[in-house]
């Protein structure tokens, strides 16, 4: 019979599930059951399938492999946070190792490092900072810079001791642990007033000077900007400190490199310390303002804005006025009034305005008037305010009323 005639069909359909692959007579009723019986060849090729992925799912399979004994497998939900503080623990040198590595990772997202702060992981870190392995130390170091990146990291660093031994570490033998200790008293400083004030606390600022001058140039940026942290934190107690060991004369030399980070550093912590009249004076005792006028030239922004900073503060002062008269730098000074930045431009307007007292600085300023009208019209409110403040100062010749000299009322 033919398999695809009326008969065949009529008797395929009257049979409960029966299917054909080569004659009516061969495979009946193979599959029975209600599902079956709705779908027929599709019911069938769904059990089918559903049978093979349960064979698939439960057949038998090997015994998963033992794992090496330095293997750090992922911790459960909460298990990871005590698992990972045990494993700080280790003697394994390996484990210690790539523990630190996880514990950065976990400390740097906020719940998770939360959790790990919780069950110690500051502690376990702050004792592997005395080990006597130069990557566990360095490793050591670069997790607490990444707990340092909240309050709650920076005061658990500051109450479990790791504070205190990331600043012995600043004379390490290993320049990378060195590196890594910088770093990480960097991120901590610049969020903690309290880790700003164990640096001054702990005679440490007199020996971050000797270190910016010392060290390397990428060490010496990185002394800097310690010191520029502290400086803008607790400043008094901070300014005090690094005036008595003479920082400013110590630093002068910075002022004569080409590295751009070591210049930017450098005129920013000299402008800082120059914000009291002793530092003002002891600026221009030492020489800086010449260095300092030198820099105007340079091309980064940020050291030209620095260094005019720095000449801002040292121009209060009557001898700063004759610094920059001295070390020609008036005429650079008027090249500045056509910068387009307005950093630059607020800081040069405020020198000017500063030098315009002293009548011989009066004179050589009086060239940029001009620039000085153009700038009362700039957009910016505050370089307006500016400039015209600079203006009548250029401006003065004299005092302006009779009763001020002392003539009739």
């Amino acid at each position: 019979m033919d398999a695809y005639t009326p008969e065949y069909n009529a008797g395929f359909e009257a049979t409960d599930g029966g299917y054909y692959e080569g004659s009516q007579g061969d495979y009946q009723g193979s599959y029975q059951g209600d599902f079956a019986g709705d779908y027929g060849m599709l019911g069938y090729e769904f059990a089918f399938d559903a049978n093979g992925r349960h064979i698939t799912a439960f057949q038998n399979q090997q015994n998963p492999k033992a794992q090496h004994i330095h293997t750090i497998t992922k911790g459960f939900e909460k298990f990871a946070f005590p698992k990972i503080v045990r494993i700080l623990c280790s003697s394994d040198l390996i484990l210690k190792q790539k523990a630190l590595l996880a514990a950065a990772e976990l400390l740097a997202t906020g719940e998770n490092g939360v959790q790990c702060l919780g069950h110690g992981i500051c502690k376990a870190i702050a004792k592997l900072q005395d080990d006597g392995d130069d990557i566990v130390r360095e490793r050591a170091a670069a997790a607490l810079e990444v707990m340092a990146h909240s309050q709650m990291g920076c005061e658990r660093i500051l109450e479990d001791g790791a504070a205190k031994k990331l600043i012995t570490m600043l004379d390490d033998k290993s320049t990378d642990v060195r590196d890594a200790a910088y770093s990480a008293l960097v991120e901590a400083s610049s969020r903690c007033v309290d880790i700003q004030a164990l640096l001054v606390s702990s005679n440490t600022l007199p020996r971050l000077v000797k270190k910016t001058v010392d060290e390397e140039v990428g060490r010496s940026s990185m002394a800097l900007e310690l010191l520029r942290c502290c400086l803008s934190g607790v400043r008094d107690p901070a300014v005090d400190a690094l005036l008595e060991c003479g920082a400013i004369e110590t630093m002068k030399p910075l002022l004569l490199e080409d590295d751009p980070a070591v210049l930017e550093g450098a005129t920013s912590v000299i402008g800082l310390l120059c914000v009291p009249f002793e530092g003002k004076e002891e600026a221009v005792r030492v020489g800086c303002v010449p260095l300092l006028v030198r820099l105007l030239d340079d091309e980064l922004d940020s050291v030209k804005s620095n260094a005019l900073s720095a000449i801002m503060y040292i121009t209060i002062a009557n001898s700063g006025k004759f610094a920059i008269v001295e070390a020609d730098g008036i005429p650079r000074l008027l090249e500045l009034l056509n910068m387009e930045d307005e950093k630059v431009l607020i800081n040069v307007l405020q020198v000017v305005t500063n030098v315009a007292e002293y009548p011989k600085a009066r004179e050589q300023l009086q060239a940029g008037l001009s620039s000085l009208e153009y700038l009362m019209s700039h957009h910016a409110a505050l370089i307006q305010r500016y400039a015209a403040q600079a203006k009548r100062h250029v401006d003065f010749q004299g005092l302006p009323y009779p009763q001020l000299c002392g003539e009739a009322r």
